[in-house]
């Protein structure tokens, strides 16, 4: 798995999830802008690839997505996607302001990407979690999650009402880290997320999918939608047959959730 290939810039460990599709945003938009070159390697978290003895040398968090630069003297490995995106963007000088130019752009940009990793990501991916993959219903955790999630929501569709885009005026690895999240409101209306609640973000969504990048990992969400099975992934946490096959948490037509 871990095996060197010198032909390539980059190897990615991808598995096509949220925080793996921002690192295929950055690299896509490093080999137009750079030419820089990339091999994906899917690791496979039905057959516990990410628990390999090969995976956790190159990740010992056991977790995609990561990367292994292939440019200098020596491999490098980078784990952790915002940590994966700064060291790009700083590498290459682009996506992010220079901090010996611009510091308060460049401490802006960082902010909201870290603020992705702290709160979108984490409140997004437990409220899908507890929505389709768990076996039972968690109401507390739906409601929890639920409402963390429309905080969340409204802070971003705040912003973006200030901001053309979310790190500043510019593009940069602030809007790839919400978008490896939030590019999937183009394909389907989680969160009770939409337009005449959050026209703001729907509006940033319109402006960002013009781009190459995004246009080919919207393609992928498009694709994987057609394919989505919670059953594989709630058999990762139960042995229960009838949990695993079952269409939704067992008690989830009984949980009404509030949207402000």
């Amino acid at each position: 798995m871990i095996e060197i290939n010198n032909k390539t810039d980059y190897i990615f460990y991808t598995n096509n999830t949220p925080n793996t599709y921002k690192i295929k945003l950055i690299l896509l938009e490093l080999e137009k802008k750079h030419g820089i070159t990339f091999e994906s390697r899917f690791i496979n978290i039905f057959k516990k690839e990410n628990y390999s003895d090969d995976f956790i040398k190159i990740n010992p968090n056991k977790k995609v997505p990561a990367i292994v630069d292939q440019t200098g003297e020596k491999p490098f490995i980078v784990f952790e996607s915002v940590s994966i995106l700064i060291y790009l963007a700083q590498k290459y000088n682009t996506l992010l302001p220079d901090y010996k130019t611009n510091p308060h752009e460049n401490s802006d940009v960082i902010t909201w990407t870290v603020w992705q990793a702290a709160n979108l990501g984490p409140a997004f991916g437990q409220y899908f979690h507890f929505s389709f993959f768990s076996p039972t219903v968690q109401e507390y955790s739906l409601h929890r999650f639920n409402n963390e999630a429309q905080r969340i929501l409204r802070l971003l569709d705040d912003r973006l009402s200030v901001s053309t885009y979310i790190g500043g005026n510019e593009f940069t690895i602030a809007d790839i880290a919400s978008a490896g999240w939030l590019l999937y409101l183009n394909s389907a209306p989680l969160y009770n997320a939409t337009k005449e609640r959050f026209p703001n973000i729907f509006k940033w969504l319109d402006l960002i999918n013009q781009r190459e990048s995004i246009k080919q990992v919207n393609q992928s969400i498009s694709e994987g939608f057609k394919t989505f099975n919670p059953s594989l992934l709630r058999a990762l946490f139960t042995n229960d047959p009838e949990l695993i096959n079952a269409k939704a948490p067992i008690g989830i037509e009984n949980v009404i959730l509030k949207y402000d």
